[in-house]
């Protein structure tokens, strides 16, 4: 068996917790949350059913009015040097009036301490740096294509500093969104 038969052989390890969004937890108000996940504006993070690209549900990212952002966050262990792919799957309903939904993931120091923002511009080149602050593919939202199922496949190297990722979505007034099958994989593990 070569290295390749045996690299396709390994399963791969996703840093995400619940990145496949299937796992909910349901409170006793009735209330369902997506486990394993930091929300902002849980109200807007809802369980979907009909919209899903992959298993029996996704996550629904409403944003209904100004000033309510719909966010989903998780923060994963990295190891500095390696190389992270960050893939995901999105789908934007036809109605999007308002800003624009992006990324906007982050490298931390430490447990709290976000590296900042001077620090990171230094090592990345724009299109990655649009990435960790506030777009996808350098760019400054998603590119609004309706109604059907987009994907993010972007890899990025982990700085020298930096302990911990952030993976985030946002979801801006007026756009209604959806997300699957999120991917955070230390490409370096399977060499």
């Amino acid at each position: 068996m070569d290295k390749l038969e045996e690299l396709e052989l390994k399963p791969i390890m996703n840093l995400l917790t619940n990145g496949n969004c299937e796992e909910w937890t349901t409170l006793p108000m009735g209330n369902t949350y997506l486990s394993g996940w930091s929300l902002r504006n849980k109200d807007c993070i809802i369980k979907e059913r009909d919209v899903v690209y992959e298993g029996s549900y996704a996550v629904c990212m409403l944003s209904p009015a100004k000033g309510i952002t719909a966010a989903l966050s998780q923060k994963v262990k990295v190891t500095s040097g390696h190389l992270l792919r960050l893939r995901f799957h999105y789908y934007i309903e036809p109605e999007c009036t308002g800003t624009k939904p992006r990324m906007y993931c982050y490298f931390r120091e430490g447990g709290t301490n976000n590296i900042p923002n001077d620090v990171l511009a230094s090592f990345y080149d724009d299109a990655t740096w649009g990435v960790i602050r506030g777009g996808g593919y350098g760019l400054s939202s998603f590119p609004l294509e309706y109604g059907e199922w987009q994907l993010f496949d972007y890899t990025i190297e982990v700085p020298a500093i930096a302990d911990y990722f952030v993976f985030e979505i946002h979801s801006y007034a007026g756009t209604k969104m959806y997300v699957d099958d999120c991917w955070v994989v230390d490409i370096d593990m399977y060499k």
